[in-house]
């Protein structure tokens, strides 16, 4: 077994990355390849994916981000709810290195009906939830996948059009609040910062004291 970093970001998200090594291919494309769950909206009340709707099931989104050295074809990547066994969603596309991608309620939607399914989306719970990245078990067969990286949030991170994520540089879980001022006194805390789907998690009152490559980015999370 092969145990990533785990460990409280700045308030209460509980980040954890796994990984299992079957063998030394196996090891190797596990190295190869970092995922990580970079931001979460999980209480949407404008329309997120642009389809002229809002709908809190549709609307809602995970941003995933490459931090290996390499481009990662995700097609064998999952997003799941912890309340759930079966994948909310099977990922799709090639990530370059420090590429972010984001998925919609309305992907898992799509991808649920075409699987017989029900159209659930992600049902990210509002009071706090437990969301997880995983992965097909290389050379094992369809239907094995093992837990690559999860985290989760509280109730303040998921009020209306509230994301949460890692910072800039991957030093801190915050609060991306501009939407709606949070102005409560817990862990992460107000920031003023805009929720940023598919860029770069910058928020100007943060001050970078040190730039990060990807390669020590993705130190961070073995």
């Amino acid at each position: 077994m092969r145990q990533g970093k785990l460990s409280k970001g700045a308030g209460f998200c509980l980040v954890l990355a796994i990984g299992t090594v079957l063998t030394a291919t196996g090891a190797a494309a596990l190295e190869d390849e970092i995922i990580l769950i970079s931001e979460v909206m999980a209480d949407p009340a404008i329309d997120w994916d642009g389809d002229g709707t809002v709908d809190a099931k549709g609307d809602e989104w995970i941003e995933v981000m490459n931090v290996a050295d390499v481009p990662v074809d995700i097609g064998q990547w999952w997003l799941r709810d912890i309340a759930s066994e079966i994948p909310d969603l099977q990922l799709s596309g090639v990530l370059d290195p420090g590429e972010a991608m984001v998925f919609f309620g309305s992907d898992a939607m799509a991808w649920q009906q075409s699987q017989g399914l029900t159209a659930a989306g992600f049902g990210l719970n509002n009071t706090g939830d437990f969301v997880q990245l995983l992965r097909s078990v290389p050379d094992i067969g369809a239907g094995d996948l093992e837990l690559m990286y999860a985290i989760s949030y509280d109730d303040h991170e998921a009020e209306d059009d509230r994301s949460c994520g890692w910072n800039e540089d991957f030093t801190d879980w915050v609060l991306f609040d501009g939407l709606n001022p949070y102005g409560g006194t817990r862990d992460p805390g107000p920031t003023g910062c805009l929720p940023s789907p598919g860029d770069p998690n910058h928020c100007g009152g943060q001050v970078t004291v040190e730039t990060s490559s990807f390669g020590r980015v993705k130190t961070l999370f073995r």
